[in-house]
């Protein structure tokens, strides 16, 4: 059986030195091999650094950059007679953009003063029914929505800046980072600056009204959420605090309870870690951290029927700075892309027990940041 991932990440050199990345990409699975065969350009596009996409409209909506100081979005079509192309694009003026703000460099194991002004957002999300793309920005601590016409290109657009800040060095701003669709049509985001979570109410023309404010705990540091379609229960990722927390969410009233968080980082580590990517399993009985830092898997059990969490292995990338991940179609694979050491690494992973172990590693591939499952939808 052959298997897809999309492949998303920086093709500029700021990131990665001598970067070889061109845009999108298409990694393809040989299962019976256990193997990655090839990684084929899929669209050409500059720093494509996260996306998402639609397996009915068959379109892509990610971020990107223009000339290297102005960022946006744009939608690629994939469907098979015109795969690759790029249908629109939209770019952000420099309303509310950060002018600089701390981050911290694996590579040299320091904090640093970021003067990457770009107003390209972290996260976006594509509800294609009504065609609007949800977009979480970092830089200009801002929920942004845009409305698409018939032929996919911005009509209409709607910028709602978030103020706050927490106790953390990364958490001088707002800093929103994650914003996508809950299960009842409502719009959940993480504020990860500011340790909130907010839910709102989606109009057709893409124009939000506030519903709730949840606060995590100070320092939490909110990035990313894996949403149970299952059940109520809702897995916040705290980058800063490199845990994991339990949410359990009110369809009526809209509004979030916390359950517990968890440790994603061994007792006892001291370094730099700042958790990343996370996802369910496709029977919602195991979730997937990784960390950036560690420079590893976190791999827990969901117990309680979703309620609490028990961690039953920690396993190293092999690499560094561990951005982003995916399961494979039937869960069988995990593919993980290290950052910073310019790879990416396979695991087999037991759909009966969750564990994962090595299965192929080294695999070359320049500045990844996104990976996606897509066998189905690139059929």
């Amino acid at each position: 059986m052959l298997d897809q991932f999309l492949l998303g990440g920086y093709t500029s050199d700021n990131y990665t030195p001598n970067n070889q990345s061109d845009g999108v990409y298409v990694a393809t699975l040989d299962t019976e091999k256990a193997k990655i065969t090839k990684i084929e350009l899929m669209s050409q596009i500059d720093n494509p650094a996260f996306l998402n996409f639609d397996p009915v409209a068959k379109k892509i909506v990610t971020v990107c950059t223009q000339n290297e100081n102005t960022g946006g979005i744009a939608i690629i079509d994939a469907d098979a007679n015109q795969r690759g192309k790029v249908l629109s694009t939209k770019m952000l003026d420099q309303t509310g953009v950060t002018p600089a703000y701390e981050a911290y460099d694996a590579a040299t194991n320091r904090y640093f003063w970021n003067e990457l002004s770009y107003t390209v957002p972290s996260y976006v999300y594509l509800d294609a029914t009504r065609k609007i793309v949800f977009g979480a920005n970092y830089n200009t601590n801002a929920i942004h929505t845009f409305k698409l016409d018939d032929n996919w290109r911005i009509e209409a657009s709607y910028r709602y800046p978030i103020e706050g800040h927490g106790p953390q060095v990364e958490q001088d701003h707002a800093h929103i980072h994650f914003t996508r669709l809950l299960p009842d049509g409502r719009l959940i985001v993480c504020g990860l600056g500011c340790d909130q979570l907010l839910i709102y109410d989606v109009a057709d023309d893409g124009q939000l009204t506030p519903v709730s404010v949840f606060d995590t705990k100070p320092g939490f540091g909110p990035r990313q959420l894996a949403i149970a379609q299952k059940s109520n229960y809702i897995y916040v990722l705290g980058e800063v605090a490199s845990r994991v927390g339990v949410a359990e969410y009110d369809h009526d009233s809209g509004k979030l309870t916390w359950l517990g968080d968890y440790d994603n980082v061994p007792e006892g580590y001291v370094g730099h870690n700042g958790s990343a990517a996370i996802r369910l399993s496709a029977d919602e009985r195991f979730l997937y951290v990784s960390n950036r830092g560690h420079n590893s898997l976190a791999v827990y059990q969901i117990i309680d029927g979703g309620r609490r969490l028990e961690k039953i292995q920690q396993i190293k990338t092999e690499g560094v700075f561990p951005r982003d991940f995916s399961l494979s179609k039937n869960n069988d694979f995990l593919l993980c892309a290290n950052q910073n050491t310019n790879d990416l690494i396979l695991y087999h992973r037991d759909v009966e027990t969750g564990y994962l172990s090595v299965a192929q590693r080294g695999i070359k591939h320049d500045a990844c940041v996104r990976v996606l499952e897509a066998t189905d939808f690139l059929k």
